[in-house]
């Protein structure tokens, strides 16, 4: 006796799907078995390695590490994939901390001593600008800005390179800018000191009596007064950029203008110290010289040249 006919097709499909979840709940007690086995080595992995050194290199990692064994405490069945996905990467991560780590501290080290290169030869360079400064003041200020740089190389294991490098090349430039100051006041110094020599000689040999040179602390400049044998004087004040201003204490009329002119026009001709015209003026000598410490200053003025 045979007889024929047919499986209703929704109820394979019913036994199709019973079967796959039954293989499905297979597979995750498979994942979770793997997922046990690979936290396991992990954590001993991270025991073994888990050193201040390491940790000072591969922070971020060992976080990393940490929060995905963190998560296997308990796991959801929809998420023993993904799980067991960062677990892998985990492990493959401890696997490297230590080439890792290393690799980082002598790319540290490499930038610090590039960084220690930067300073030092910037060091040396200032050393060799302040060799040539004249000014106490100017070598001061110069002490202060290669502090600075010992400042930097204290903080290198901190700073970044573009960091070192704005900051070494700001100081290069106030020490370039300090020296260009020194020379120019170099210069100005050594043009005073010719003009109060032409003052000083001129008068000499004109019949002058003339006093030392004396800086006057509260301007910063330098007077010089010559007196004549009747008692007469010239008092020559010399400012650092060369400009003069003088005064004349007895001449009581404008004859004064002819022992100026005498004196302006030796040290012309003999000492090289040019000259323009002399802006005058006129007091009343007995007036000025009343009431006042020593000689007044402003009378005349005139600006001078090195003769160059």
């Amino acid at each position: 006796m045979s007889s024929a006919g047919t499986v209703p097709a929704w109820v394979i499909a019913k036994q199709q799907k019973a079967i796959e979840r039954q293989q499905e709940a297979q597979r995750k007690i498979r994942v979770r078995a793997e997922l046990t086995k690979v936290a396991d080595r992990v954590r001993q992995s991270v025991m073994r390695l888990d050193t201040e050194e390491h940790r000072a290199w591969a922070k971020d990692e060992f976080e990393f590490i940490e929060h995905v064994l963190e998560s296997t405490s308990e796991v959801a069945d929809a998420d023993v994939d993904f799980v067991l996905q960062r677990l892998y990467t985990a492990e493959a991560m401890v696997g490297q901390i230590s080439a890792l780590a290393q690799a980082r501290e002598d790319e540290h080290r490499r930038s610090v001593e590039l960084k220690k290169t930067t300073i030092v030869a910037a060091t040396a360079s200032m050393k060799f600008l302040q060799a040539e400064l004249t000014q106490s003041v100017s070598s001061e200020r110069f002490d202060h800005l290669v502090n600075r740089l010992h400042d930097l190389e204290d903080a290198l294991e901190t700073s970044t390179p573009v960091e070192v490098e704005a900051q070494v090349e700001a100081i290069k430039e106030e020490a370039e800018a300090l020296r260009e100051a020194d020379h120019r006041a170099a210069v100005d110094e050594e043009l005073r000191r010719h003009i109060i020599t032409a003052v000083v000689n001129a008068m000499t040999e004109l019949g002058f009596v003339v006093g030392n040179p004396k800086l006057l602390r509260e301007t910063g400049n330098v007077a010089v007064v010559g007196r004549t044998p009747a008692g007469r004087s010239i008092r020559f004040d010399v400012r650092a950029s060369g400009e003069m201003e003088f005064d004349m204490d007895g001449f009581k009329d404008r004859t004064c203008s002819d022992q100026l002119d005498d004196v302006l026009l030796m040290m012309e001709t003999r000492f090289g110290v040019e000259s323009g015209p002399v802006q005058h003026q006129w007091k009343n000598p007995d007036r000025i010289s009343k009431g006042s410490k020593g000689f007044p200053t402003g009378g005349n003025t005139k600006s001078m040249g090195g003769g160059r």
